[in-house]
């Protein structure tokens, strides 16, 4: 029997119809980890790395620390894996962005492994990232660098324009997150191709592909390049996020909060769009720029594009990335003639939108 599972604010679900949680299954069978390179290593030049705790479940509100700083590896899978991710992470915002921490003032980084307050998800929260051990649909969260990467870029956002977590503000915070969370994937995969224009066309711009259906091949969380083609299967349904402004899926706030993990498809287009032409790199330097100084709470689809181009001209100057950035954006149906409307769906009930999703 399948229901409609909708997580906590920032977290990290797959927003669609889904079995209800096997509480039988057995618990995921812990296997090496692949090396990870320098991965706690602080940039050259730059100030310390942030601490990074990770923790475990111990009794009923209660943790233990499992891993600390540049400790070994302690064969728990899930906590290595968070421990891990979160360095590489911390390595992105210090050595692409020049960010110290979430915060950008050092602040220690802490993850929670074992977490099933919300089963087969992850989220952040201000005491740090939370992972769970999955369930019928997810493997282990904390498995998926980008979905670490996406659920620290929650805390950046929130301490930087503190996009509020409804309707195109929302969907705009995770967007943001599912941006950084591929970008800092591609970023580990290959740093020159991470420069280039050819790197982000030969990039993988799914998310959430490492913990999704453990067992399915192709599927993902989202679709980065191709919105709407994540999964398809009759445990989730099908994935109806839409890549343009004329399919914006106009939902009230009850349902997904206004569709932030649905609606979100059309701004992570804009900038797959804009990364083929200009390569990842310069995407995520111009959202960060654009995040940090120009984005207002409440801000709107278009007026993150307006943002998000203003950016590029104050980083790259007039020329070929401000106009890349607005073709990828009018790509999408923003940034359209002057007094131009775009036309969006009529307003869609939680039951419909599960009737569309099949």
């Amino acid at each position: 029997m399948k229901r409609q599972a909708w997580a906590r604010k920032g977290g990290y679900p797959v927003s669609a119809p889904r079995p209800a949680l096997n509480l039988s299954a057995p618990a995921p069978t812990l296997r090496p980890l692949p090396p990870v390179a320098a991965a706690a290593s602080a940039a050259p030049g730059w100030r310390k790395a942030p601490p990074i705790t990770t923790w475990v479940p111990l009794g009923t509100d209660r943790v233990r620390s499992a891993r600390e700083g540049d400790e070994p590896r302690t064969g728990d899978e899930s906590v290595d894996h968070a421990h891990e991710n979160a360095q590489i992470t911390s390595n992105f915002l210090q050595r692409v962005l020049k960010r110290d921490s979430l915060d950008g003032a050092g602040g220690a980084l802490d993850n929670y492994a074992h977490d099933e307050s919300i089963p087969g998800n992850a989220y952040w929260d201000e005491s740090g990232m939370h992972y769970s051990d999955g369930d019928a649909v997810t493997g282990m969260l904390s498995k998926g660098l980008d979905v670490a990467a996406h659920e620290m870029f929650h805390g950046v956002t929130s301490h930087s324009a503190g996009l509020n977590y409804v309707g195109q503000a929302g969907a705009l915070n995770e967007s943001i997150s599912d941006v950084f969370g591929t970008a800092v994937e591609q970023w580990h995969a290959d740093h020159k191709g991470f420069r280039t224009a050819d790197g982000a066309r030969r990039g993988n711009w799914q998310i959430g592909e490492a913990v999704m259906t453990p067992g399915t091949t192709g599927d993902a969380v989202r679709d980065m390049a191709r919105p709407g083609s994540a999964y398809d299967n009759p445990d989730m349904g099908r994935d109806v996020q839409p890549g343009h402004m004329r399919d914006y899926l106009n939902l009230p706030d009850d349902v997904d909060y206004g569709g932030v993990h649905l609606n979100s498809g059309i701004p992570n287009r804009a900038a797959h769009e804009a990364a083929q032409l200009i390569g990842t790199e310069k995407v995520a330097k111009i959202w960060y720029d654009a995040l940090t100084t120009k984005l207002g709470k409440d801000a709107t689809f278009e007026e993150a594009a307006a943002a998000t181009t203003s950016s590029a001209r104050r980083l790259y100057g007039k020329g070929d990335v401000p106009h890349a950035v607005r073709t990828a954006w009018k790509a999408v149906g923003l940034l359209q003639n002057a007094g131009r409307s775009i036309p969006m769906t009529p307003p869609m009930t939680a039951d419909q939108l599960a009737e569309l999703m099949g």
